[in-house]
């Protein structure tokens, strides 16, 4: 894939973007894209954006962010992601922290600036006498192959800023494509916020193999899915357990559920077991609009169990692991048997392991080219030089080439006693259980037992709780370090609540201060 070649041929594509914002459907072909981009291009350039600037970019999920995002690649300016993290600090002050020379937002969040700042200009409305600020081009030590500058958040807090490759991303993201076997007939579905560079990776990649895009926000995940009817749906562990929970619940069940669940036993090949299926869990293919071919999952473990409920109604949820820094890594195709672990390395994609565990990868170039936010060492601790990077995580490959993941180096619990203890191993023991949706185990200061915070199921009965703490009592003995109790959550985590963080991962110091005072 070559940037150049994905704007210029978009004139000439099939395809489209497809918005779903609100209950409201409107189609953009790509042959409209491509003059939209050109005229935002022709904005950009009158309002003195050259190679090399930084431009900053807030807003939701909308059209109006894929073409100006687009206009600033075909430009070779450097976009600036805002996350909703600095939706509270959306001012002059910001703009000059991180050098930016023209903000694009949208007319919702404009209130952050006055109207004698001349730098902003809105993508949803119209624009007059609207200039850069005097920056110098490639300054901050950026280059011209730098794309983008994004920030991650991580499970543990915090930002980083990471300076994304153009080549880098040129490289990573055919991999994915080939692993997805993305056709022209799919239809992606992509509902988590555009700032996280991973999301906008997938609509270049609708883009580059011409099929179409769905564009919503994660409020609007299943209307849209009802309504556009996608084929291809990327989405964190939390949504596929949720609907696990929802439609394997004791009682969920129906005559037609369990006719065919014994059907399902049976030796018979796809097609029929398509058709069973279909008729014995309509309503899980109908929550998923009755087209959907593919689900994959990445970002955070996923219990086997759930991938095995999924592979078990033809909804096959495959699995990926990667990372900002170094782009996607692994694969596990759906109906493979290596549960538990992320699948198989993609190509070009080479690992070491560090005597700890620790996961070192090799490729020919990394989606970051490096930190611009960081704690100290951190540049130089992950990006060990030009060919390497240290993961952070921790794990290990089988014999058939499988690699599974065994935690965080940073989330490792170590006891009064000394014990190391990754809780993420811990927590995928423990999710294993029917009972359980997701699990947290914490330590509380001077404790020298383990906490374990429980998501449960449907069924929150006696009996449930019984079964939970028997399986986690199972799944620790024998170890050193034993879970001296186990607290059910009040609320599933979410993003409300925050006990998710904006990416849809564990917010784990928010869920340990939470739950560490409860009764």
């Amino acid at each position: 894939m070559q940037f150049d070649r994905l704007i210029g041929d978009l004139p000439r594509k099939t395809g489209a973007i497809v918005t779903f914002i609100q209950g409201r459907m409107v189609r953009h072909d790509y042959a409209t894209l491509a003059g939209d981009v050109a005229q935002a291009s022709a904005d950009l350039e009158r309002w003195g954006v050259v190679p090399g600037l930084r431009v900053g970019i807030f807003a939701p999920n909308s059209y109006a962010y894929i073409v100006h995002d687009l206009a600033l690649i075909s430009l070779g300016a450097i976009s600036v992601a805002f996350t909703d993290d600095f939706s509270a600090s959306l001012d002059r002050a910001l703009v000059d922290r991180y050098g930016i020379a023209l903000m694009l937002v949208v007319r919702s969040v404009r209130h952050g600036f006055q109207d004698a700042d001349k730098f902003v200009a809105l993508m949803d409305g119209s624009n007059a006498d609207v200039r850069v600020l005097p920056r110098r081009p490639y300054a901050e030590g950026d280059q011209p192959g730098d794309l983008s500058l994004a920030f991650s958040s991580g499970s543990a807090g915090g930002l980083k800023g990471l300076v994304i490759s153009r080549r880098g991303a040129e490289l990573t993201l055919p991999p994915v494509l080939d692993a997805l076997g993305a056709a022209h007939d799919d239809r992606l579905l992509l509902f988590l916020p555009m700032s996280n560079f991973q999301q906008r990776m997938m609509y270049y990649a609708s883009i580059w193999r011409d099929f179409d895009l769905i564009v919503t926000d994660y409020t609007q995940l299943y209307p849209a899915m009802k309504a556009l009817q996608p084929t291809i749906l990327i989405a964190p562990p939390v949504l596929y357990q949720l609907i696990h929970t929802r439609f394997s619940a004791p009682g969920a069940g129906s005559w037609r559920r369990r006719l065919g669940d014994r059907l399902l036993k049976l030796p018979f090949g796809n097609a029929w077991r398509q058709k069973i299926a279909r008729f014995a869990y309509r309503d899980v293919h109908t929550l998923f609009g009755g087209r959907m071919r593919l689900l994959a999952t990445g970002m955070a473990p996923i219990s086997p169990h759930v991938s095995r409920f999924f592979d078990r109604v033809m909804l096959p949820l495959c699995e990926s692991y990667g990372l900002a820094e170094a782009g996607s890594l692994t694969f596990r195709r759906p109906h493979v048997d290596a549960y538990g672990s992320v699948g198989k390395l993609l190509s070009g994609v080479k690992l070491d392991f560090e005597p700890d565990g620790e996961i070192i990868v090799h490729r020919e170039a990394f989606l970051t080219r490096r930190y611009f936010q960081c704690a100290s060492g951190e540049n130089e601790s992950t990006f060990l030089d030009g060919s390497r990077v240290a993961t952070g995580d921790i794990g290990r490959l089988d014999a058939d080439g499988n690699l599974y993941l065994l935690g965080r180096k940073k989330e490792l619990i170590v006891t009064p006693a000394g014990y190391k203890i990754h809780p993420e191993a811990l927590e995928g023991a423990f999710n294993t259980c029917e009972d359980i949706v997701q699990s947290v185990v914490f330590q509380k200061p001077g404790a020298s037992h383990l906490t374990c915070v429980v998501v449960q199921g449907q069924d929150r009965s006696e009996d449930a709780a019984r079964r939970i703490h028997r399986h986690v009592e199972a799944a620790t003995a024998g170890k050193k370090v034993k879970v001296g109790e186990i607290k059910f959550a009040d609320e599933a985590f979410s993003r409300e609540n925050g006990m998710l963080r904006p990416n849809m991962k564990l917010n784990r110091k928010g869920i340990a201060a939470r739950y560490a005072q409860a009764s």
